[in-house]
């Protein structure tokens, strides 16, 4: 076969490429080396690497939700766990920055002869940045500041290596790196660097404990004069605006707010800037004119719907310069009810109100909007948990006032004479049936005028000109009559379709087949006496009837059930509101109504204390005598007499526990006899009941080996019912559990001392057979630092163990494809499968996985039907959890108390 000349020559180029290829090594130092290595690296590795950059950019931008009811941050950060879409693009970028460097790096004799190496460092230390790795972020960062001193990276790695201190909050660093940084910012005439540079220290001066808002403002300003890209412009505007407002600086701040106005393409940026801007109010009566105004006239603007509430909030701005709190109230209770999907406005709004009601001691509307705010608020809003305390000891004092106000109308009922008590019957009867009546009527009225609206029974998706259908007003007004018609108002709701969503069972479902399958469903009380079924039916009487305390049984319950609230919420008026009239009121009240109730006296000592707090020292005199003639013998008096009362007595318990170690021993050393009188003469002086009981448990136990069995089974008896809540108790009943019981209900025998067999074996073994049970504990100890996995509990019966493998395998390339996971399977039990993800260097990272891994959707529905169990695990507790079944009971609260507890 002849091979023509024009092959010949291409195979022979080919070979020589291949060649020169094969000997392009990153260790020689040639001209050809240098070529190949540096283009390669530029227009193949590392572009890749930037294009995933961009990517990573762009989820980043969509996952960064502003809060425009607070002032802006330079730059905005999502939480750590809500970074799984962008993650596989940061890992990626990570991935093809080592490539560069691992395969094209010349670095020879200290000298780096690809020129892009230096882009590849800075591209995965900000990588990492964005990923919130700052430890590894600050390492590569502070790499190139040692090895590429003259690079063109230097400038902006040192920029980034200061941001990287501040987000871990070591703003002294991050100071003394950007003053290091401040002669070239104001030198050179790079406008990229100086805009880094300004942005980052303005972000310092916002966010540092000693930032100045001024000097945030000067650096805010150079940051522009930089010329950034538009939007990120627009936002500088937008916080140099908020700043300037701040500090009182309004003809500055309108300039920045007109700019964005001006500029931004970004409507809720520009509805922002439009709020501030009409905001400046000077308290004139014209300006306050033209501010409402306008802002009528954006709340009629359709566009501005989604925006209603934060007008709202606007015009509660005006009325606090007015001094008008009934207005700002109004206001702020629109705005929270006018919120749609801004749930940082709802929050902010529905917690200015509830501290507005608060300040005047209106728990119950202040407790109402806490309650709102704590619905909508973002788990990373300011003083969160505060917020939460709050809402929930005002939802406990309000359920208890609610209570009160309940027992006290049921006993005014109750009290009636039977006709009147009749009459008020029928008339809510009445009252109630009238209600329906008129509900049914409007809901008819409100069907007739949709189906005397204008025709909307033949609706095509175009108008006559050729528009869809919803650029066509009145198509989709005809449409929504329609929808109204047929199906009435539907919350928007997975199957909104349904009228009645009414879950039923199995069982139930049956019983409607067959009702002869019925279960006997009535209740009995303590007695056998059945329990009447309640009355649900509002027309009833008996619905009326069922809860009056018409028993003097019945008035004596609900007469405990309002001292037992008047008592607890006179301390949530004393401790956690600080209301010092309220609480005495409440107790007062208490003293009053109930002069014989169990918490008379608590409540008399809380009068004389609260009294002597508001410097009201004849009030507190009045209580204290009150004291001592009525209650002389009781703790209340005697620490009024010696204010270290209680002191002294803590100071005896401790004594008297430091010597149960003694009394231990000696039981330990079958010393019986010592064991029992060291009992009998601690016991009476101890008030700790919980040592008390440790030591009637000992003295039991002693006796019975000094006399006999009756005498260690009235002991365990005396425990049980003196000790019921104290966890001897518990070892107590076991005993009593193994008893004949013919012995328990028997007398006593009378055995005189020295019978026992004390030291005979009969004796040790009743010794062994009653030394306190083991009682299961909680076996797991937490160590952060420690190698961690995490473990899935998979219902078997419900999943097949393959697809949930096969899904974990998917979700690790999608989110952690540059880790490498072992991941394992094995019954723990008949219905669970444990798989394992291993492994994790420390708690921290542990907990990366953990909460990208909760919300991913693959997963989510069957975390939260419980057919999967997500939990971080130490290896020491993993050994744990595998070996001790009885201690598997207690982790799930221990995850809760060590890992999730922020």
């Amino acid at each position: 076969m002849k091979i023509k000349k024009h092959n010949i020559f291409t195979y022979s180029l080919l070979g020589l490429m291949m060649l020169c290829l094969a000997s392009c090594s990153t260790s020689k130092n040639t001209f050809t080396n240098r070529a190949y290595h540096n283009i390669t690296c530029r227009y193949n590795v590392l572009w890749n690497g930037k294009q995933a950059f961009k990517s990573a950019e762009t989820e980043m931008k969509k996952l960064s939700k502003d809060n425009y009811t607070a002032t802006l941050p330079v730059y905005n950060y999502p939480d750590k766990s809500d970074l799984g879409p962008a993650l596989s693009y940061l890992d990626r970028t990570i991935e093809k920055s080592s490539k560069a460097i691992y395969k094209h790096s010349m670095l020879i004799r200290g000298k780096e002869y690809v020129k892009t190496i230096d882009d590849a460092y800075l591209l995965m230390g900000k990588s990492n940045f964005y990923k919130q790795d700052y430890v590894a972020a600050q390492r590569i960062f502070q790499y190139i500041l040692h090895n590429y001193p003259k690079s063109n990276t230097y400038n902006e790695a040192a920029v980034m290596l200061a941001r990287t201190a501040m987000r871990q909050g070591y703003y002294s660093l991050a100071d003394e790196q950007l003053e290091n940084l401040h002669y070239l910012a104001t030198n050179k005439k790079d406008k990229k660097f100086n805009q880094i540079f300004n942005a980052a220290k303005a972000e310092y001066h916002m966010t540092a404990p000693d930032g100045e808002i001024t000097e945030a403002i000067d650096f805010l300003n150079n940051a522009i004069a930089s010329k950034p890209e538009r939007e990120f412009k627009n936002r500088l505007h937008l916080i140099a605006g908020e700043l300037c407002e701040t500090i009182g600086q309004q003809e500055e701040a309108t300039n920045h707010f007109k700019t964005v106005i001006n500029k931004t393409s970004d409507y809720n940026m520009l509805f922002c800037a439009q709020m501030h801007l009409a905001s400046n109010y000077d308290g004139s009566e014209s300006a306050r004119n033209a501010i409402m105004k306008q802002f009528n006239k954006m709340l009629e603007e359709k566009k501005n719907e989604d925006f209603k509430d934060q007008i709202y909030y606007a015009c509660s701005e005006i009325a606090r310069i007015d001094e008008d709190d009934e207005a700002r109230k109004d206001y702020l209770a629109k705005s929270v009810s006018a919120s749609t999907n801004n749930n940082y406005q709802k929050t902010f709004s529905a917690i200015t109100l509830a501290d507005l009601y608060f300040s005047e001691n209106d728990y119950r509307n202040a407790q109402h909007y806490y309650d709102s705010a704590m619905l909508a608020i973002p788990k990373n809003y300011p003083n969160y948990e505060g917020i939460q305390k709050k809402s929930n000891f005002l939802k406990d004092l309000v359920l208890k006032l609610d209570e009160i106000d309940l027992q006290d109308s049921l006993q005014r009922i109750a009290k009636m004479k039977p006709a009147e008590r009749n009459n008020w019957v029928k008339k809510m009867i009445a009252d109630y049936t009238e209600a329906e009546r008129k509900a049914a009527a409007e809901e008819a009225e409100r069907m007739l005028a949709l189906q005397n609206a204008s025709s909307y029974s033949n609706i095509n998706t175009t108008s006559s000109n050729g528009k869809w259908y919803f650029y066509n007003q009145s198509l989709v007004t005809a449409g929504m009559q329609d929808f109204y018609r047929r199906f009435g108002s539907r919350k928007l709701e997975d199957n909104w379709f349904i009228s009645n969503k009414q879950v039923i069972s199995f069982d139930e479902m049956m019983v409607m087949n067959d009702p002869s399958l019925a279960q006997d469903s009535v209740e009995y009380d303590e007695d056998g006496n059945p329990i009447p079924k309640r009355e649900t039916d509002p027309k009833k009487e008996q619905y009326y009837l069922q809860d009056l305390p018409l028993t003097p049984g019945a008035m004596d319950t609900s007469n405990a059930i309002i001292a037992d609230n008047l008592f607890q919420v006179g301390f949530i008026y004393q401790d956690l509101l600080e209301d010092l009239p309220r609480a005495c009121e409440s107790f007062q009240s208490l003293v009053t109504r109930f002069p014989e109730s169990e918490y008379t006296p608590s409540s008399i000592y809380m009068l004389y204390t609260l009294y002597k707090r508001q410097n009201n020292n004849a009030k507190a005199d009045e209580y204290k005598q009150i004291i001592f003639s009525k209650y002389a013998d009781t703790d209340f008096a005697k620490i009024i007499n010696d204010p270290d009362y209680y002191k002294k007595i803590e100071e005896r318990n401790k004594s008297i526990e430091r010597y149960y170690e003694t009394v231990y021993e000696q039981f330990n050393n079958k010393q019986w006899s010592s064991v029992v009188k060291a009992a009998d003469e601690y016991i009476p002086q101890c008030t700790d009941q919980n040592l008390k009981s440790k030591y009637s448990y000992l003295r039991a136990i002693s006796v019975g080996q000094l006399y006999n069995e009756d005498s260690v089974i009235r002991g365990m008896q005396h425990i049980v019912t003196e000790y019921a809540e104290e966890p001897v108790a518990e070892l107590a009943r076991i005993y009593l559990s193994t008893v004949d019981p013919a012995k328990l209900a028997a007398p006593v025998q009378q055995v005189a001392e020295g019978e026992a067999a004390q030291g005979s074996e009969a004796g040790q073994a009743q010794a062994a057979a009653t030394q306190p049970a083991a009682v299961a504990t909680n076996p797991f100890v937490y160590n952060a630092e420690e190698v961690h996995y995490i473990i899935l509990l998979v219902k078997s019966s419900q999943l097949p163990i393959q697809t949930v493998k096969l899904n974990l395998n998917n979700f690790n390339k999608t989110y952690f494809s540059l880790q490498r996971f072992n991941i394992s399977s094995f019954y723990i039990d008949n219905q669970q499968q444990m798989v394992t993800i291993s492994k994790f260097n420390n708690a921290s990272l542990a907990m990366d996985y953990y909460n990208i891994f909760v919300k991913d959707p693959v997963f989510a529905d069957d975390i939260t039907k419980g057919n999967i169990i997500v939990y971080p695990m130490g290896a020491t507790n993993y050994t744990t959890y595998y070996n001790k079944q009885d201690g598997r009971q207690f982790y799930d609260k221990f995850v809760k108390d060590n890992y999730l507890k922020e």
